[in-house]
């Protein structure tokens, strides 16, 4: 099994680091901002005004 290093990093820095709380507390908004808008990528960014014509026979 692999040892996880930077996150055993990050973590250490996280906890015992003066002002960690403000990095961790940056870095989980900035996942959980990412994690939310992840699906809307492909979302209109607002509806159209009128209807779409319908096609010619």
């Amino acid at each position: 099994m692999r040892t996880p290093w930077g996150k055993l990093g990050l973590a250490a820095v996280i906890l015992f680091a003066p002002g960690g709380f403000i990095l961790g507390a940056t870095l989980a908004a900035n996942h959980y901002r990412k994690r939310a808008t992840a699906g809307r990528d492909d979302l209109p960014e607002s509806p159209p005004s009128e209807p779409p014509e319908p096609p010619v026979a």
